[in-house]
């Protein structure tokens, strides 16, 4: 059985929803989506799901989570009025990354996050193994913590629904990138992958007013712990 931890986050390979330990100051620019929500009308647990999604469809050569310092392109593999921001594949250290985003896009970003599913599991594991294996990669949390500007933010776990992703052709993907050398076999190079699951905490942070933000995130969980800041130009 194998457990992937990333936060995102995305990530040192990375959700029924509760508060997590993060305390929150509300301010009129700063708004988090409470945890009960159902922000631009999917749950917490619906967006972590699609934030899998997109973080697996991002080719490796582009994908934001790869990247430990310096400039990045949020843009890529994004759409809609829900921009995803990256953690790392990388845990155990503190990154800063740079980037702009189009004002008027709501951010959802990662503390930590994990996700579970089949692909080099033989016999394949059940739904609830899968998410007792996802579970396992940010339970118990701590030291959680979200800023905007400096100013704490609440996050939320959320428990995703079971949902499928697809990798681009490998080499080119986060997969193989990542983890390719330890991997069995060819077990990775199957396109679209289902069933697979995810746990983890995430903030739903609406739209930014225009000008320069800093949001930092991360957190700790077993066998991950991440601490990244996104220096963000919202034009």
């Amino acid at each position: 059985m194998t457990t992937r931890i990333a936060s995102i986050v995305a990530c040192a390979m990375l959700m029924v929803t509760v508060s997590s330990p993060v305390s929150a100051q509300a301010s009129p620019n700063h708004q988090v989506a409470p945890n009960n929500s159902q922000p631009y009308g999917m749950t917490y647990g619906q967006w972590n799901a699609r934030w899998w999604q997109w973080f697996f469809s991002v080719p490796a050569s582009t994908n934001p989570g790869l990247a430990t310092e310096g400039s990045v392109d949020c843009s890529v593999g994004q759409s809609g009025d829900v921009w995803f921001l990256a953690g790392s594949f990388q845990s155990g250290g503190m990154f800063s990354r740079s980037c702009a985003v189009p004002a008027g896009k709501a951010l959802f970003v990662p503390l930590i996050n994990s996700w579970a599913d089949n692909v080099c599991n033989s016999p394949p594991l059940t739904e609830d193994q899968l998410r007792a294996a996802a579970k396992s990669g940010v339970i118990p949390p701590a030291k959680l913590h979200a800023s905007i500007d400096g100013r704490s933010q609440e996050s939320s776990r959320a428990i995703s629904p079971v949902f499928s992703y697809t990798l681009p052709p490998s080499p080119d993907n986060v997969i193989f990138a990542a983890f390719g050398v330890s991997l069995p076999g060819d077990c990775w190079r199957s396109v679209t992958v289902t069933p697979a699951v995810a746990d983890g905490f995430y903030i739903m942070l609406s739209p930014l007013t225009a000008g320069s933000h800093t949001v930092r995130f991360g957190g700790q969980g077993p066998g991950i712990t991440l601490d990244i800041t996104y220096n963000l130009s919202v034009k």
